[in-house]
């Protein structure tokens, strides 16, 4: 396994078309790192240009101590897992599995000692002599995993390889992923645009918009210390409340606002809420105009004036509850620039 370095990755389309400016981050040696961002952001082409698929226009990529900007795909020591599998119909799971190794020449006994590992791992065993169009969605998906890691390549590459696969199946097939990178301890870099994958996944997060690194962090980092209000919004389902200060001063709250309120942005977590059915200190009084359950948790639309918020509960909530009782937490604030929308230090 070994470490990847982008440095200062650019790529322009056509004349004036900028994909990528100035992407800079580190995956570290055996670390799960993921690409995070909306259709469009730059993060499947940014993949490609660290396979050698595409070229930068400029910037350095480096894999181990080794710069391979300008180097072959073949030559970078590489395995990519594809959205769409590319698996070899005519051929068996086994030959799909070990067909890299072939065409690298490797002695058959290897190949299949290798293809034996793999399949292992994945639990592919039972599969070994059937064809693709004999499997499910998820089976294919972890022969196109164990083909690329049969390899055991510096890197492994991988491109939304779940969006194909149903909810429950993705889910699942999530789970076994992490367990198998934790295992095998490889360096991988994700794309993604669902935020529960990069969250579960992930041991980094490279947030992407516009072709333009947004925040490079944790988790923990991404979710709950956003850099910009971008980040707040794009992680969570509902996403950050953000409200401007003088809004939140009007409706009868009091934090305390870093620097003049009318420059400030309040960031607050739907789940970060104090909400209750009853009145107590300090609370304020809202209206609930929509209420959601999906079962383990409620989520609220509430409104007290112009002030319109959402609020995340775990368990249920009254249905005859026309009234929600909110104090905010001092202690889970997020406060923004209100012109550069970036997070205030």
């Amino acid at each position: 396994m070994a470490k990847v370095t982008v440095k200062d990755i650019r790529k322009t389309f056509g004349e004036t078309t900028k994909v990528l400016e100035g992407i800079s981050f580190e995956a570290n040696d055996g670390e799960f790192v993921s690409l995070l961002g909306p259709s469009g952001c730059g993060k499947t082409t940014l993949l490609r240009i660290i396979a050698g698929l595409e070229y930068a226009d400029s910037g350095e990529i480096h894999i181990g101590d080794k710069e391979v900007s300008k180097t072959p795909p073949k030559d970078r020591d590489i395995a990519m897992v594809f959205q769409n599998y590319a698996l070899y119909p005519h051929l068996l799971v086994s030959e799909n599995i070990g067909m890299g190794l072939k065409l690298r020449k490797y002695p058959e006994a290897e190949i299949k000692t290798r293809t034996d590992d793999a399949a292992r791992m994945l639990d592919l065993q039972p599969l070994l002599d059937r064809k693709p169009a004999a499997l499910s969605g998820g089976q294919r998906q972890r022969v196109a995993l164990a083909r690329a890691l049969v390899r055991r390549p510096k890197v492994t590459l991988l491109d939304e390889p779940l969006s194909n696969l149903d909810a429950v199946l993705r889910e699942r097939t999530r789970g076994e992923l992490k367990l198998l990178f934790r295992k095998i301890n490889g360096t991988a870099i994700y794309v993604t645009h669902d935020q529960v994958e990069a969250m579960t996944l992930s041991d980094k997060i490279v947030v992407l918009n516009k072709g333009r690194i947004q925040q490079v962090g944790t988790p923990h980092e991404i979710y709950h210390e956003p850099q910009n209000t971008f980040v707040a919004k794009f992680l969570g389902a509902p996403p950050m409340n953000i409200i401007p200060a003088p809004q939140i001063l009007e409706a009868g709250f009091s934090p305390e606002v870093p620097g003049e309120a009318k420059d400030r942005l309040l960031g607050v977590r739907p789940e970060d809420l104090n909400i209750s059915v009853d009145s107590s200190d300090g609370a304020i009084a809202f209206d609930v105009t929509l209420r959601e359950a999906t079962g383990a948790q409620t989520v609220l639309t509430i409104k007290a004036g112009a002030l319109e918020l959402r609020a995340n509960l775990s368990g249920d909530w009254p249905i005859n509850g026309l009234k929600a009782f909110v104090s905010l937490p001092a202690d889970k604030l997020c406060w923004f620039d209100a012109s550069t929308k970036e997070a205030c230090s």
